[in-house]
């Protein structure tokens, strides 16, 4: 929780930026985008962690995630200072992922949900080019907004990456389906619903972008909620928060169940 609550409020920011995002004071799509991440995405998975230590690899995998489209986006962005929170993230990641009563990190459950698979697709070069347009704008140092020392735009990009990547792993891995897809959807809906509020904020989409940023969130939200255990599965085996021991005594017991009725 400790990790947690830093992200939250100092050096993450994640709540004190997410406040300002209705004040037109402030440049509100740089702050959204500085504070849905590291409270959504970060300190999100630290409270999870924290709450179901023995089902703790989603948020780890989230977590590790994070801390490498923040590594991209700092070479990307040419701000490096960010590489200092990417290896923050990543070595708190670790340090509670091998903590003990932890569970063994593992991605048993690799399993492609189509529809969340399509809307992953769909999405993954828009975010991309919003991403490039991010780095960009911050590589030419457009003076917005800086907190702890980097620049908003590097962050703004990394955004758009990490919804790339982690949309593509709730669509594919059914352990982290509803952890990590929920997040991503809040993080896309909420974003989009500020900068259709705020048109022409730095950092923002377009009214038409902002209203597709919404609605893909809210579906993409919704279907990793509903979704998240997926036709055929054996009961306990592909569940998103079964441990890999839970799966292997359903699958265990699925095998001593069939031998009786063929006995």
């Amino acid at each position: 929780m400790v990790f947690a609550l830093t992200w939250l409020v100092f050096p993450g920011f994640g709540l004190p930026d997410l406040a300002v995002t209705w004040d037109p004071a402030w440049a509100v799509a740089l702050e959204a985008g500085w504070g849905l991440p590291f409270t959504v995405f970060v300190a999100a998975a630290f409270v999870r962690i924290a709450a179901r230590p023995q089902r703790s690899t989603p948020a780890v995998v989230q977590l590790l995630c994070v801390a490498a489209a923040l590594a991209v986006s700092a070479a990307a962005s040419l701000e490096w200072a960010l590489v200092l929170v990417a290896l923050a993230v990543a070595g708190e990641a670790l340090v509670v992922a091998f903590a003990p009563g932890r569970e063994p990190l593992t991605t048993v459950g690799v399993r492609m949900d189509r529809p969340l698979a399509v809307l992953a697709g769909l999405a993954a070069l828009p975010w991309l080019a919003y991403a490039h347009a991010m780095y960009a704008a911050n590589r030419v140092r457009l003076p917005e907004d800086v907190s702890i020392g980097i620049d908003h735009y590097a962050v703004q990009g990394a955004v758009g990456l990490v919804l790339v990547v982690l949309s593509g792993t709730a669509a594919c891995w059914v352990r982290g389906r509803r952890f990590v897809g929920v997040g991503v959807g809040l993080v896309a809906a909420y974003l989009g619903l500020v900068c259709l509020a705020w048109p022409g904020t730095p950092g923002g989409f377009g009214p038409v972008w902002s209203a597709l940023s919404m609605a893909w969130g809210i579906a993409f939200g919704t279907l990793a909620a509903v979704r998240s255990a997926g036709p055929g599965t054996t009961r306990g085996a592909g569940r998103e928060g079964a441990t890999p021991a839970t799966a292997r005594d359903a699958e265990a017991a699925g095998t001593s169940g069939a031998g009786t009725l063929s006995g």
